[in-house]
């Protein structure tokens, strides 16, 4: 998908809950994931996200099945998966420090959307919700 046309990045919290369905937006979530997987949410994620996503739910389910999962994120040929380049990461360095961002994690997923034009997050994650200056989160209960 061109970048222009990409109006929402997926976080790890989304992509997780719609696997876990003791999640309390599960239905929520998978069903962000299945709009984006018809094409009809324009969204994007990056490979740090699924890494983190395949970390998280290596812990609870069996690793065969989080191998699968993670696979088809990554086949969904309409989710675009963005690599992270160095001005990237060091964009999301100068993000802790200039922002009440904590997390690393966080601030790559920022820095990432801020060098793709991708303005808004679905997100369960309230910590998106301090840099409302530079991106807008969306909680996908909240999804149009």
């Amino acid at each position: 998908m061109p970048p222009e046309k990409i109006k929402y990045f997926l976080d790890s919290t989304t992509l997780i809950h719609a696997v876990d369905k003791s999640a309390a937006y599960h239905k929520e979530c998978l069903e962000t994931v299945d709009e984006v997987a018809k094409g009809k949410i324009p969204a994007a994620t990056n490979l740090e996200t699924l890494e983190e996503t395949l970390f998280i739910l290596s812990k609870f389910i069996s690793m065969q099945n989080v191998i699968r999962i993670t696979r088809d994120y990554l086949i969904m040929i309409n989710l675009t998966k963005l690599e992270l380049k160095k001005e990237t990461f060091e964009h999301a360095l100068e993000l802790l420090e200039t922002t009440p961002l904590k997390r690393l994690k966080d601030a790559i997923n920022v820095a990432t959307m801020l060098e793709h034009y991708i303005p808004t997050i679905i997100s369960e994650d309230k910590e998106y919700d301090k840099v409302t200056q530079l991106i807008r989160r969306l909680h996908p209960k909240d999804l149009p």
